[in-house]
């Protein structure tokens, strides 16, 4: 979990983006993948940050319908909305209205890493059931749930300093060559994900990120880790890690579609680690909220220990922060226009 506090760092403190925004972005995702854990604390984040407690709740209940949203600010929810939820539906009118939205491309960019980091952060917390911070009498009423949340933001406004702060990175080109050698010597691929170099400008992040990358790939065996991108990738429309990882399981001897088939079995137990892990792959994808319990039952029972349940939640959802950042990123391209 040291690479996803480092990438938090990288992407709440540092930027062009006022922090406000990026707990706006928070919000967004957590509300949209339903992770109560993670609502509840940018809820609180994002009061201490400076956000009208009406408007904050308004925007948790109406998301880019709320009311009092500026225009930047309802462009930026609508795409991470989509983003979270529907990355392969994403169309040139919702683009090329956060474009208009959100002109420079630094922004942008930062705007893009914050809303692909947290759907890896809400869907890995939602696959391992974490609990909610605020007690449980206190959510049984909305009432007195948002007098915790606004009281806690109170507590947190005055307790913590949320201004910009030093994040120690790497220089980019260093970064640059170890993305480089990430994708194509470890991974095998002929290159690194389109658009990804659209990070190196913003290095705190560009570090944060690679450094997240990297730890999915020592966590978990190699086929393995093809199996879940396939999965991911092939659930999200991410067409880059579809076809690499497909290829590479094929050059491995094995079936992509056998893959893609072991993820989708709902009726009997699993039958090896190997589709267990597939089955709770696809539930952190389409429904990380109801994925917890019941896959990793299965999991266990199935011979796999409580670390290595941990990996495969940390690896299925930094991935699917992963296959955003391409979705988001690959038509910003060609001159910094998406």
């Amino acid at each position: 979990m040291e690479s996803i506090h480092r990438h938090w760092l990288s992407a709440m403190w540092v930027g062009r983006v006022p922090r406000q925004t990026k707990e706006l972005m928070a919000v967004v995702v957590a509300k949209a993948a339903n992770c109560q854990p993670c609502l509840d604390t940018h809820m609180i984040f994002l009061q201490a940050a400076g956000m009208d407690r009406a408007k904050a709740f308004e925007v948790e209940q109406r998301l880019a319908d709320a009311p009092g949203l500026t225009a930047s600010e309802r462009a930026a929810v609508a795409f991470a909305t989509k983003l979270t939820l529907d990355p392969r539906g994403l169309k040139k009118v919702d683009r090329r209205r956060f474009e208009e939205a959100w002109r420079d491309v630094d922004e942008r960019t930062e705007l893009v890493s914050v809303i692909a980091a947290f759907n890896a952060i809400v869907r890995t917390a939602n696959a391992l059931g974490v609990e909610r911070e605020i007690p449980g009498p206190l959510t049984r009423f909305e009432t007195s749930r948002r007098g915790a949340i606004t009281f806690l933001a109170r507590l947190t406004r005055l307790s913590l300093d949320l201004a910009e702060r030093p994040v120690r990175a790497r220089p980019p080109e260093e970064n640059r060559g170890a993305m480089e050698d990430l994708f194509t010597r470890h991974l095998g691929f002929p290159s690194r994900p389109p658009g990804y170099e659209l990070i190196e400008r913003c290095p705190e992040m560009f570090d944060g990120q690679l450094a997240t990358m990297r730890r999915t790939v020592a966590v978990v065996p190699r086929d393995r880790w093809m199996r879940i991108a396939l999965v991911v990738a092939r659930l999200t429309g991410c067409k880059y890690f579809a076809g690499h990882c497909a290829r590479w399981l094929e050059n491995h001897g094995v079936s992509p579609a056998a893959v893609i088939a072991s993820s989708e079995g709902v009726e009997d137990g699993p039958r090896d680690s190997d589709e267990a892990c597939l089955r709770y792959t696809r539930d952190i994808t389409l429904h990380s909220h109801k994925s917890a319990a019941a896959r990793i039952d299965e999991l266990r029972h199935v011979g796999l220990s409580d670390g290595a349940i941990l990996d495969i939640a940390y690896v299925a959802g930094v991935l699917n922060g992963m296959v955003r950042l391409v979705a988001a990123l690959e038509p910003m391209d060609e001159g910094g226009r998406i």
